[in-house]
């Protein structure tokens, strides 16, 4: 019934909207943005795929937007009063997207870079320049309240581990009260002060347990220096304490530095470090660290970010431009942030399918003008691998090694990853595979932390943390053991029970004109408005889900996920019917079975239970209808059932009373 309302409502709504639709000027031209893009597609004959919400946008003076003779500036016409823009694929296909304030055009970059080197033309410039950034770097982090606000506790380490030149130890230090940063040091085994390298971790798939960071730390190790793994801010050991979705804050951008700067505070009270050779590297996330860190403390000799470097991109993630210090001092980006630690040594290691693309051409070009204000164009080095991706390959560790071993004197005749010794993860944790030895005094929820930020962040923060141990729960009730596919698992369903979510909240039922059931003259209610704005949103969001969870489970196991989803509604319902009619022929199961899981695949990508039921309820119908159609009753049964129902409830109510 519900499903019938939705239609007819759908098609009376849109024959209403166009016998409406003469376009005059005091309409200012309008049109649906959806239809103008369609025809832009068939026009151009080039494919557009949706990453924007295009539902009830209504275009003002449409058709004077479109150039002819341009595609691109007919999107950029079209999609700007929306502040959504379109990203080339290739000739034949665009994404449309909306705005990202941390990704700009390689062009833009490129004239950022041209006109900030215009600013300073000597050392004295530069310097005042510099001066201004560092400055308001650190006050839009607001990085130096939470320094002071630092347990200064005593680290919680692990017994040490030898290996063939190096040894490992884990280490927990509480940082704020009852939150800690943990990883894993790599010291040489030989005796002697040492260099020391930090080494924030990016956002490759399984963080520092990975192989190629454990093969990069111990290398680093066997030649010479100390190097220190640790978590980001919600993985690791840190997502025990505060849940993963607490990373994709803006909380996280600051509180991954100051564990950065904590853990080289501890580092240099150890009677083994050189305290003139201390270096930062990472990869992508670790990278945009890297160079913040440099930025921040001065202490740090030599730097190596990693397939990071970018005058266009700040980073993805909220936890490397949650916080707007590109605008620092009139704005700014990460290759001039960069530059801020001339003229000490640096290493830049770029690839050429990712925002690192243009390095070799336009962002270590200008760090080497930066440099030479200094006489030092010789301190900053580029590898760029042109062929090769966003990664941490063995070219770019070899680039690494090879940096290191130069400014720091390690021992080259040490680099061989074939002895370094792949832990499993469970041996590098502190706290246990679970947690189950974290300290009494240890947060195990991120609103702890929020008198430390701004609160209403944490409204929508508690749901996503919801929504991700829902997905958890889900992934972790089917017992799987291969990590890559229980990771990939609990981030799809994590993503579309968010999409649903939200797309739940930004179109509530009052987006849709209150209005008459054709059906049967009634007002439609509030759960038919809610339905007819949840079920327009994009295929693409079921689609996505769907898709990944067969690529990676059995039939059966995705029926299990489905059913987690709407609470065993099909086991549930199926039970009723044989309940109501106890002779179903095979065929007629069949048949109900079959609707029942359509419900169900449709149902999910509805908000809460209502809703899930509404859909249900669309299929029981069918299912009725075809009980009916095949000489049942359905009427009949049902009240047949209810009666014999009523009549055992009375009997053992009749039963306990003579008790």
């Amino acid at each position: 019934m519900t499903r019938k309302i939705i239609t007819i409502f759908t098609v009376f709504f849109v024959f209403s909207f166009v016998a409406k639709a003469q376009l005059s000027y005091e309409n200012r031209y309008e049109r649906p943005l959806g239809t103008v893009l369609n025809e832009i597609s068939e026009r151009f004959n080039v494919r557009l795929s949706y990453e924007i919400d295009t539902i009830g946008k209504k275009l003002p003076y449409a058709d004077h937007r479109i150039r002819p003779y341009s595609l691109e500036e007919t999107l950029t016409n079209v999609l700007a009063p929306f502040d959504y823009k379109f990203v080339k694929q290739n000739d034949s296909y665009y994404k449309l997207k909306t705005y990202e304030y941390h990704r700009r055009s390689e062009e833009e970059g490129k004239k950022m870079l041209e006109y900030l080197i215009a600013t300073y033309s000597d050392k004295n410039s530069w310097e005042q320049r510099k001066a201004c950034l560092k400055k308001e770097i650190r006050e839009k982090l607001d990085i130096d309240n939470l320094l002071s606000k630092r347990t200064n506790s005593k680290p919680i380490l692990s017994k040490i581990r030898k290996y063939n030149g190096y040894t490992v130890q884990n280490f927990a230090i509480e940082t704020l009260p009852g939150l800690y940063t943990t990883g894993s040091i790599y010291t040489p085994t030989r005796k002697g002060n040492h260099a020391l390298i930090i080494s924030p971790n990016g956002h490759f798939g399984h963080g520092r347990y990975r192989e190629d960071q454990q093969q990069r730390m111990g290398t680093l190790a066997r030649m010479g220096a100390v190097c220190v793994s640790y978590d980001l801010f919600g993985w690791g050991e840190s997502a025990l304490q505060v849940g993963s979705a607490s990373h994709r804050t803006s909380a996280a951008h600051v509180i991954q530095l100051m564990n950065g700067i904590t853990i080289l505070d501890y580092m240099l009270t150890r009677k083994n470090i050189d305290k003139d050779r201390i270096g930062a590297n990472g990869g992508s996330g670790g990278g945009t660290q890297t160079i913040l860190l440099s930025a921040l403390d001065d202490r740090f000799d030599a730097i190596a970010p990693v397939v990071m470097l970018s005058s266009y991109f700040d980073g993805g993630c909220p936890c490397e431009s949650g916080i707007p210090v590109t605008t620092s001092c009139g704005g700014t980006n990460n290759a001039e942030i960069g530059a801020l630690f001339a003229p000490k040594p640096m290493l830049v290691v770029s690839d050429g399918k990712d925002w690192t693309a243009t390095n070799a051409e336009v962002e270590y070009p200008y760090l080497k003008k930066i440099y030479n204000f200094y006489g030092a164009e010789n301190r900053v080095q580029n590898i760029h691998l042109p062929d090769e991706g966003h990664d941490f390959g063995i070219n770019k560790r070899n680039a690494v090694y090879d940096f290191f071993a130069s400014v720091f004197s390690l021992d080259k005749s040490k680099l061989d990853e074939k002895l370094v010794t792949i832990e499993p993860e469970e041996a590098m944790k502190s706290f246990g595979k679970n947690g189950e030895l974290m300290p009494e005094n240890a947060i195990r929820s991120f609103d702890a932390l929020s008198e430390y930020f701004d609160k209403k962040l944490y409204a929508q923060l508690r749901s996503d943390l919801s929504l991700e141990k829902k997905s958890q729960d889900w992934v972790s009730s089917l017992n799987l053991t291969d990590e890559k596919d229980i990771s990939f698992l609990n981030t799809l369903i994590y993503n579309h029970l968010r999409k649903v979510r939200d797309w739940h909240n930004d179109h509530p039922y009052t987006t849709v004109p209150e209005g008459i059931n054709p059906l049967n003259g009634n007002k439609l209610t509030i759960l038919d408005r809610q339905m007819i704005a949840n079920s327009a949103k994009p295929k693409e969001i079921h689609e996505t889900l769907m898709n990944g969870l067969r690529r990676v489970l059995t039939e059966e196991q995705v029926e299990h996920i489905l059913d987690k989803y709407t609470v065993g509604k099909v086991a549930f319902t199926m039970n009723g019917y044989k309940a109501i009619v106890p002779d179903l022929t095979p065929k007629e199961e069949e048949f109900i079975l079959k609707n029942l899981k359509q419900a169900r695949e449709e149902a999910i990508d509805y908000k809460n239970m209502n809703q899930i039921s509404a859909i249900f309820e669309i299929y029981k119908t069918k299912c009725e209808n075809y009980l009916n159609e095949n000489g049942r009753n359905w009427r009949q049964l049902y009240k047949d059932f209810v009666k014999k129902v009523n009549e055992e409830k009375e009997a053992k109510k009749k039963l306990e009373n003579k008790n």
